[in-house]
């Protein structure tokens, strides 16, 4: 599996059923589109202009509730069903994401992996996609998602002065730390994030890969949801999406050496947590 990706987080884990679930009216399909590996620990070649790499995330209800592909990776229950009454299959999707919105995306019948991977190639037309985008069987459920932004130079450098007291002295840095501003719902937020491609020497494996999402208050990071592990564990921002009934979500991929798998957070009572985690592939 090629390698790509780093984001952040924990917090609340919603169950993920095992039965097949249906798509209907009020329930669509959400998958991952990328220019680059979806997943992985490593380097990555780039898609050719007009072509990405698509993979089924969840179904997302018209609620806002998170219902996981009946496929377990590792286990491998219940993926010939959802192989061959839905991989077999070409399907549609749209860019709902900030990048990409309104673009839509082909795909070809997928084969499962090994591993139980059902990611696969597709085509997409209407515009352009620079690295990765949020896609959806239907676009009805969905407005305008405001993408996270890079923050100014003058501005990082405040904000780099409050992480380094929380930044282990073995990465040594907080220079090559990519941070970005990052609203969802009624809530302004910091997205701090080290994945393989944010390295400023990715031969430089000393340093860890990192995620946090918080604020800085009185000059202090405060962390608000935090990626456990910094061993091995890359954790990459994919793109957020915004329903039309206000709810908004953060999609990330997480990777390490034997696994791939999604991470969603959320908006509950005016915190921010994870609402789902799962698909992908493992071995």
């Amino acid at each position: 599996m090629n390698r790509l990706g780093a984001l952040f987080v924990v917090g609340t884990l919603a169950a993920a059923s095992s039965h097949q679930p249906e798509q209907t009216s009020s329930s669509v399909m959400i998958a991952v589109v990328s220019r680059d590996a979806i997943g992985g620990l490593g380097p990555s070649a780039r898609t050719k202009p007009g072509t990405v790499e698509v993979e089924p995330v969840a179904l997302l209800a018209e609620s806002g509730e998170w219902q996981a592909i009946p496929c377990k990776s590792g286990t491998g229950e219940g993926c010939k069903k959802f192989a061959r009454d839905y991989l077999s299959k070409r399907h549609t999707y749209a860019v709902i994401s900030a990048e990409g919105t309104g673009i839509t995306i082909h795909t070809a019948p997928v084969t499962l992996s090994e591993c139980f991977g059902y990611s696969g190639g597709g085509t997409y037309s209407g515009g352009h996609i620079a690295k990765s985008a949020i896609a959806a069987s239907s676009s009805d459920l969905f407005d305008s998602a405001v993408a996270p932004k890079v923050v100014a130079p003058s501005e990082a450098a405040r904000i780099r002065k409050a992480l380094r007291p929380l930044v282990p002295k073995h990465l040594d840095t907080v220079e090559d730390l990519r941070i970005m501003h990052l609203q969802l719902e009624a809530l302004d937020l910091l997205l701090v994030q080290r994945a393989y491609a944010d390295n400023i020497d990715p031969k430089n494996f000393v340093r860890k890969y990192l995620f946090m999402v918080g604020r800085v208050e009185q000059g202090r990071f405060h962390v608000l949801q935090s990626k456990q592990s910094m061993d091995d564990v890359e954790e990459r921002l994919l793109g957020t999406i915004r329903m039309k009934n206000g709810k908004e979500f953060l999609i990330t991929t997480v990777s390490d050496p034997e696994s791939q798998s999604f991470r969603v957070y959320g908006v509950r009572d005016g915190h921010v947590v994870l609402v789902f985690q799962g698909g992908g592939s493992s071995c």
